[in-house]
């Protein structure tokens, strides 16, 4: 039976550096000793006015250098795609028709008012009204919501443990299995899009998030439960398109976004393919201080708009070269390129709490605890292992952390001086405001330490004089202009006439 779903160094004195353009630059250098790193709130403003690190454009050029060594270029344009696909697309993304009960969409969790997040440790999906900390009665799931910017740059898969991956063929394989046909594939993915098309194809097939319990709507009564369930989402997926068919408008938008196929002639496929080119174009983001440092590409022309110096703030330069520098922070050793991911899985000793995933079952006694990318992968070197998430918006889409484990970005990246200690001293109490979860602890800390820490982190340096305060100035540059609500994306009304979340 388908029993869950488918789906710092401290310095004596600070003194201003006063320096000819030609000087070297000298400046406080972080180190990893606790005794001489004291964790006091820097008043950046002040320092920026003392330029404590130097010259404003030694910093300028000692960033352009760092970018020039990391391989990091203007963000690439999402590809193009037709109006009429990306209108079809965000019709689907904000009807909760495609849900069972019909009382929840994909924007529900993944809202622009809140970054394309929900702002919660774990997603709440169908029975619920509302949104976001606000969401009440719904299911609770088992993982957090995650955003969805720039999903073009990730290519390989989606989710924390890819669960969302292509094969060695070129097809999208959702939890290592053939759930959409190969063929629905070859028919309606673009090419550049096949990852982001296949994961909007699976919550509206998994009970907790869209799809709903057995016996609790005309999807799940009419749908046989089978093991393995790839009969019933096929099952699923054609209700849905029966659904969408009722409805003039609709058939009208889909023979628009694909000329020459008739609806009848579609499936679900051709619904994702949609929905993955309207997250492409509405959740693109390269209007960010940073990028105009680095340059843009501009949306509506493709013409490159030329680097800016005066586009970060004092603070921010220092933040971004202690982040890029290997000597320094080597942030990029996991954060890499333009998108600041790797797209690999590592194991940062994040604490477990919740119900553990819930697709298709939770891990370990009881279920309650989530294994990470051994899950796909069954590899066991694998367990306790995450992707490295991308860090565009990243200040719009806390609280942060694999599990949504800090209220606070710079606990967060305090973290990351001591792993194992951070670990052992977390207090979901003090971390979580959702005092709902505190009892869902998983205290299972020294089995995710046996199972060892990553050794690119003991190359990561978090510590020093102000290096936490710089490098969330620095993680500030990554946030878009329109932000932090993009509510201006929200359409009025969707052809189902069901209620849009506004």
């Amino acid at each position: 039976m388908l029993k869950h779903r488918v789906v710092a160094v401290l310095w004596l004195s600070m003194i201003p550096m006063v320096a000819c353009d030609d000087d070297p630059v000298s400046e406080p250098v972080g180190l990893r000793s606790e005794e001489t790193a004291a964790d006091t709130e820097v008043d950046t403003e002040e320092v920026d006015e003392l330029n404590t690190f130097g010259p404003r454009q030694h910093l300028i050029w000692e960033v352009r250098a760092l970018i020039a060594e990391n391989g990091i270029t203007p963000l690439e344009l999402p590809p193009p795609t037709s109006d009429e696909l990306v209108e079809l697309g965000e019709a689907l993304f904000y009807d909760k028709i495609l849900s069972g009960n019909m009382d929840t969409s994909c924007s529900t969790c993944h809202h622009p008012r809140l970054g394309t997040t929900d702002h919660l440790t774990m997603n709440r999906g169908i029975r619920g009204v509302g949104i976001g900390p606000n969401r009440i009665g719904a299911v609770v799931g088992g993982r957090t919501t995650q955003p969805l910017w720039n999903l073009h740059k990730l290519t390989t898969g989606l989710t924390v443990d890819h669960k969302v991956p292509l094969d060695a063929t070129g097809h999208v394989i959702p939890l290592g299995g053939p759930f959409i046909p190969f063929d629905w594939q070859d028919d309606a993915f673009d090419p550049d899009m096949l990852v982001a098309a296949g994961q909007a194809m699976m919550p509206e097939v998994t009970d907790q998030e869209m799809l709903g319990f057995p016996n609790e709507n005309d999807f799940t009564t009419a749908c046989a439960l089978d093991n393995p369930p790839f009969n019933f989402v096929i099952c699923a997926w054609g209700m849905m398109m029966d659904r969408l068919g009722a409805i003039p408008e609709y058939v009208d938008m889909f023979e628009a976004a694909y000329p020459g196929v008739a609806f009848e002639d579609m499936h679900f496929a051709y619904a994702g393919n949609a929905i993955a080119a309207y997250e492409f174009r509405a959740f693109f983001s390269n209007d960010t201080p940073w990028d105009r440092f680095v340059g843009r590409y501009d949306p509506a022309t493709g013409v490159l708009i030329p680097p800016d110096d005066d586009a970060l703030s004092y603070s921010q330069l220092v933040g971004a070269r202690h982040f890029l520098d290997s000597d320094r922070g080597n942030c990029t050793s996991c954060h890499s390129g333009n998108a600041f991911t790797d797209e690999d899985f590592h194991k940062t000793l994040a604490p477990q709490f919740g119900p553990g995933d819930t697709v298709p079952g939770g891990d370990g006694p009881g279920g309650l605890d989530d294994f990470g990318r051994m899950r796909i992968s069954g590899d066991p070197d694998d367990k306790y292992a995450w992707r490295t998430p991308p860090l565009r918006n990243v200040m719009y889409t806390g609280p942060w952390g694999r599990q949504s484990h800090y209220n606070d970005i710079k606990d967060f990246l305090r973290h990351y001086r001591d792993p194992v200690d951070a670990l052992l001293d977390y207090d979901i109490t003090d971390s979580v405001d959702e005092v709902a979860m505190h009892s869902q602890f998983l205290e299972n800390r020294a089995a995710i330490i046996a199972e060892g820490v990553d050794p690119l982190l003991a190359t990561v340096d978090v510590w020093g004089w102000g290096t936490i305060d710089y490098l969330a100035a620095f993680l500030g540059s990554l946030s878009d202009d329109a932000g932090p609500d993009f509510s201006h994306l929200i359409p009025l009304s969707v052809p189902s006439g069901l209620p849009v979340d506004p």
